[in-house]
């Protein structure tokens, strides 16, 4: 066996060591004791969440009216282009562009003097036909007297009775080129065809014109028309709110302006007898009073109409639903008589301005949290809100 020999230290260093041999055994035991000692303190128990406050209500059935909204673009009841019917220099406009005008208010004008010298040499052509006529009727009459007497010959008595009708022809073609002339002069002086408001003009004064060149517009905008469209697919296509005719129209409402909060009252009168093959949509017509000329064409708008009624319909508040367990299902939170919810699956029907209309799911009388419901889960119990509950 290997025998060890005890380290010598100083006198000084053997006595330190001696006298922390205690204070160490006892700093050990204490840590020990603190170690193995046993936790005699419970944590609190947690606090209880209170009961939700949230509104609830009975539901009940009523009647109800659909009504749907669609898009649409104004347009102007009628457009007529104005046009030059002659040729020449345009004199004047007579208008200020952009205002109203009615009907047969003169618009331009143009050099008339050369249409007015061919009215006057038609008007000689006339009368000296005329002339002519007259000469020929007291040679008929002259010749058919001595014809019955027996000294003219029946050669005369024909030759002035065809003299007669050639100068009556030469009078009804000297009668029709003064109706020409007259009409060409008329036509120097361009009045409105419809009433409405009267765009820019497209020429200025002193330019020369021609036949056929585009002087102005001018667009009927009271009534003013909608036209819009729906899909062929539409639920209610087959129903009388989306097949108007002239004889049976359909009340309208028309929203215009910038927030659509402009409001006006009118029918729809026409629907497109075939369906747009390419957007499976249908075309519909709708005409709406505007004295005012408020509503411009080329507006975009919304028309909102009753496309069905529904009776005893469930109805409840849009903010009573929530998602159901199933993607795309809704559901409300329905209360037992101890004021436990319970999430039940609901079919939707359409909104109604009443609310939305529930086909399946709930019956009269049943009670559902009607808002609040990211508080809720199934199970839990609520306290029902009233005026006088604190939230």
């Amino acid at each position: 066996m290997p025998s060890f020999t005890a380290t010598k230290y100083p006198p000084q260093i053997q006595a330190r060591l001696t006298n922390a041999r205690p204070i160490g055994i006892f700093l050990l035991l204490s840590c020990l004791a603190l170690t193995l000692t046993p936790v005699s303190a419970e944590n609190p128990p947690a606090k209880k969440m209170p009961a939700p406050i949230v509104p609830i209500a009975a539901v009940t059935s009523a009647d109800v009216t659909i009504f749907e909204t669609y898009t649409g673009t104004t347009e102007a009841q009628r457009q007529v282009d104005v046009r030059a019917q002659i040729e020449g220099i345009l004199q004047s406009r007579n208008y200020i562009e952009g205002d109203k005008v009615e009907k047969g208010a003169p618009l331009f004008t143009i050099d008339n003097r050369p249409y007015v010298a061919t009215l006057k040499e038609a008007q000689a052509t006339q009368a000296a036909a005329q002339a002519t006529q007259n000469g020929a009727q007291r040679d008929w009459a002259r010749i058919n007297t001595l014809f019955g007497k027996g000294v003219a010959s029946v050669k005369d008595r024909d030759d002035t009775q065809s003299a007669l009708e050639v100068a009556q022809a030469a009078v009804k073609i000297a009668e029709a080129k003064v109706t020409a002339a007259q009409i060409n002069v008329d036509y120097t002086r361009i009045n409105a065809p419809i009433a409405g408001i009267v765009g820019r003009r497209s020429v200025a004064a002193g330019n020369l014109i021609k036949v056929g060149d585009k002087l102005a517009q001018i667009e009927a905008i009271d009534p003013i028309q909608v036209v819009l469209t729906t899909s062929a697919d539409n639920p209610y296509a087959r129903t009388n709110a989306l097949n108007p005719t002239p004889a049976q129209p359909v009340p309208a409402e028309l929203l215009a302006g910038h927030d659509f909060s402009t409001s006006v009252a009118g029918v729809l009168n026409f629907r497109a007898v075939s369906v747009d093959a390419n957007t499976n949509s249908v075309t519909l017509r709708g005409i709406f009073p505007n004295p005012t000329g408020r509503i411009k064409p080329n507006e975009f708008v919304r028309v909102r109409l009753a496309v069905a009624k529904l009776s005893h319909a469930i109805v409840i508040p849009p903010t009573a639903l929530t998602s159901g367990i199933r993607p795309g299902s809704f559901a409300v939170y329905t209360v037992a008589a101890d004021y436990k919810i319970t999430q039940t699956p609901v079919e939707l029907g359409p909104m109604s301005d009443e609310g939305q209309v529930i086909t399946s799911g709930l019956k009269a009388g049943e009670q559902i949290v009607t808002d609040g419901l990211v508080k809720l889960r199934p199970g839990i119990t609520i306290e029902p809100f009233t005026p006088q509950s604190k939230s």
